[in-house]
């Protein structure tokens, strides 16, 4: 994969910022962004005409945007002079910069479809509400929202009410035809400014059945897409907007969804990207028994995201009725700390996200019969677990396969007065 040359986005942006307020027109309206994709076009070429998608084809239709929705450009915000494209180091192909994604915006290609997977903890005096923001906007153009509190486990398959767990084929394959996504779409996940959730999201889709391949995560907030002259949609969105729909409202018995989920190799199916508490009990027990072995080897490693004070019960939890402290033999890397702190829709750059997790405990080196130990990704309730497994599959520590979420998390765990729990370093 090619890389994205930072001081080229860098100046080829200022530049679009300049030429833009040069030559926008008076009114704050813009259609399609036709003289923005020119300037960036005209910049970049030909030394990133790579980066440059295609055209959307000749039958491809462009929608008016709903009533009462305008679209704008923005234009250059005062701290955009110093605003640089992500830092981000690692030749990743699933996690991509603002420049990179604005351009591909800019194709209007039918087949991709970008999606705001922003998620706030629902706790606190005025908690923020992903789904409120997205309605409220300001918006990508065109751009759909996943929520993953509604496209989840049906409650008649979730006795134990816990929320946001990974949806069934069929509830994920609903709410891809109620957004209008094939198989064959290419999407991009962001957040708005200030959410270091979007990670599950972006998990979610990948792990029902998506193409891994066709599953970006945009490395910056919307804040960051406006000063970098992306286009915004702005206005407040009715509730009636198809884009707000809820699963829970569809009648799911009666349905036959079109959209085909794939498994890992290619098949229908789950996979194992997920576990439960009687096979975490059974690692958990496994590795309290090989401690006292000879050669101490945990089958497989539990990885908490949670923050060291709760991991250790000296903090209260978030959620009430819950017992605080981890797993035995379980490792901390709290979520943040894998975060820019600058802007935590961003990672840091991977070569430190890779010391963070050796630190803590996790090795490459690690292995049970020649193989890479499985890691179980756990939080509070199975959101920040999935930072952890994207982050530990970007870095190299392990491959997706690896990689399993306890979608119960603590909130099934700590909530349970048979599971063994500590509250000290092992």
């Amino acid at each position: 994969r090619r890389t994205f040359p930072k001081r080229l986005a860098s100046s080829a942006y200022f530049g679009c910022c300049l030429l833009l307020l040069r030559d926008r027109p008076n009114t704050s309206t813009v259609s399609s962004g036709n003289n923005a994709r020119s300037v960036f076009n005209h910049a970049l070429a030909p030394s990133a005409s790579a980066f440059t998608p295609s055209p959307p084809s000749s039958s491809s239709r462009s929608l008016p945007p709903p009533s009462g929705i305008i679209l704008r450009m923005s234009s250059p915000s005062s701290s955009s002079s110093s605003s640089s494209p992500s830092s981000f180091s690692h030749p990743s192909t699933n996690l991509v910069s603002i420049p990179e994604a604005i351009l591909v915006h800019q194709s209007k290609s039918p087949d991709v479809k970008f999606i705001d997977g922003s998620w706030h903890m629902p706790v606190g005096p005025s908690p923020r509400n992903g789904r409120a923001e997205f309605l409220r906007g300001p918006r990508i153009p065109g751009a759909l929202y996943f929520d993953i509190d509604d496209v989840s486990l049906p409650p008649s398959l979730n006795p134990k009410k816990l929320p946001h767990m990974k949806p069934t084929a069929k509830v994920f394959a609903a709410a891809m035809d109620r957004m209008g996504i094939s198989p064959e779409d290419t999407l991009y996940v962001y957040g708005m400014e200030g959410c270091g959730f979007v990670h599950r999201a972006y998990w979610t889709l990948r792990s029902c059945g998506h193409d891994l391949g066709k599953v970006k995560l945009i490395q910056g907030s919307m804040k960051e897409w406006k000063d970098m002259c992306g286009e915004v949609e702005e206005g407040v969105l009715t509730e009636e907007d198809e884009r707000l729909f809820r699963v829970s409202e569809m009648d799911l018995e009666n349905l036959t969804p079109r959209y085909t989920c794939r498994g890992r190799e290619g098949n229908v199916g789950d996979g194992d990207v997920v576990v439960g508490m009687e096979e975490v009990l059974n690692v958990v027990n496994q590795n309290i028994s090989n401690k006292n072995s000879d050669d101490g080897k945990k089958n497989a490693i539990i990885i908490d995201a949670r923050s060291y004070g709760r991991f250790v019960g000296t903090e209260p939890e978030p959620r009430p009725g819950l017992r605080g402290g981890h797993m035995p033999g379980s490792l901390n890397v709290p979520f943040v700390s894998l975060l820019d702190p600058n802007d935590l829709t961003k990672f840091r750059p991977m070569d430190e996200v890779r010391d963070i997790f050796v630190n803590a405990g996790l090795n490459k080196n690690s292995d049970v019969d020649g193989q890479n130990q499985k890691v179980i990704c756990t939080c509070g309730s199975g959101v920040t677990a999935a930072a952890l497994a994207v982050a530990l599959e970007e870095c190299g520590l392990r491959e997706k396969e690896d990689i399993s979420i306890y979608d119960g998390s603590w909130i099934e765990w700590g909530g349970d007065d048979t599971t063994p729990i500590v509250t000290t370093e092992d």
